[in-house]
Order: C-alpha cells, then sequence, then structure tokens
C-alpha cells in the first residue's frame, strides 16, 4: 500500500503543485457500505474523456515537459490495488483538479 500512496499522493502533488495555494486531501467515505479511499487535489485535472486511458502503462495526458514521469505510476497503482480485490476509477475536471477513489477487498 505505501507503493499505492506514494503514487497518488506525489501525483497530486505534481499536478497541483503549480498552484498558488495548493491543496491535497486524503480521506474515506462509506458507501454502499464499502469504504472508498480517496486523494483529491485542486490540480490542473483532466478530461474524463481519457479517463480509463490513465490506468494504461505508459499513458500519459499531459507533455512531459510540464509534468515529467513515465505513465507508469498510474498503472502500478491500479495493479496493487487489483492484488487486494479492489477498485481504482478517478472523477477530474481540467484546470479544477482530480480525486483518485480506491476501495480494498476483504
Amino acid at each position: 500500500m505505501r507503493i499505492v500512496m506514494t503514487n497518488l499522493l506525489d501525483n497530486a502533488r505534481k499536478f497541483a503543485g503549480k498552484r498558488e495555494a495548493p491543496r491535497i486531501e486524503f480521506a474515506s467515505c462509506v458507501q454502499n457500505d464499502e469504504t472508498v479511499f480517496y486523494v483529491r487535489d485542486n490540480g490542473v485535472g483532466f478530461n474524463m474523456t481519457y479517463a480509463k486511458r490513465i490506468f494504461e502503462p505508459f499513458e500519459r495526458l499531459h507533455r512531459a515537459d510540464e509534468f515529467p514521469g513515465t505513465g507508469i505510476g498510474l498503472a502500478t497503482v491500479q495493479r496493487v490495488i487489483s492484488r487486494h480485490n479492489g477498485r481504482i476509477w478517478a472523477e477530474a475536471e481540467e484546470g479544477k483538479g482530480a480525486t483518485f477513489y480506491f476501495t480494498l477487498g476483504d
């Protein structure tokens, strides 16, 4: 789980870091009797049309000169979450930030 949290928090820092007042939140809530964890930022966000692509290896939605990285972090996160019988998904809006949600199985 250290890999999951490191990647999600590092991404939030990276994509919110150019904001005048960056904000990152980690919390959980209960939805349909299931604990859902999330990492939310007020960064650049992304177009939800491409939401499924962000979990593919080497897929990037932003240019490398804007935001460095290899495009492997979220694919790794998804794999770890899957190994824990969980799910991961994201919601975002361009210019307003992103939220990454995940669950862990029993």
